[in-house]
């Protein structure tokens, strides 16, 4: 698996976010971009796909922006990367078959191996969340979390 240059900009906007002092005063997409390096055009798709499935709220007008939808705590890696790349697979293989029903030599064996491994690239990414990296940006231990969540 590979993190698209979406999910690295998704999550460091909403680590941004969680490091705010003040969680319930909205962040302007401009403020955002100026704080994390993100192209302000490019941040605004990637909040609304966040918005959309309800990790980020907007207001509108003056004063509006972006605050996370729920507590740092609540918010995983894997959540973030999903909202704007969707499912965290190793690969768009199929699911293994059943019953022996396998076309090719192998396949059965290889179908399962890579749903295994996004299993666990998922199980590794959610046991990281947005508190854990706001904890290690303050100057907190690095996190080193293993996919047992």
């Amino acid at each position: 698996m590979r993190v698209s240059t979406r999910g690295d900009y998704a999550s460091r906007a909403l680590l941004s976010l969680a490091l705010r002092d003040d969680l319930t005063t909205p962040t302007s997409v401009r403020d955002l971009a100026q704080r994390t390096g993100l192209p302000q055009p490019y941040l605004e798709q990637i909040l609304l796909s966040l918005k959309s499935v309800g990790l980020v709220r907007s207001k509108r007008g003056v004063g509006g922006g972006y605050v996370l939808a729920r507590g740092a705590e609540s918010i995983t890696l894997a959540e973030i990367v999903a909202a704007v790349d969707g499912p965290i697979v190793a690969g768009d293989f199929g699911e293994p078959h059943k019953d022996g029903a396998c076309n090719h030599e192998g396949q059965c064996v290889l179908l399962g191996v890579w749903a295994d491994v996004g299993n666990h690239m998922r199980e590794h990414l959610s046991s990281f969340t947005l508190a854990d990296m706001v904890d290690q940006a303050r100057g907190g231990q690095k996190v080193k979390k293993t996919h047992s969540a």
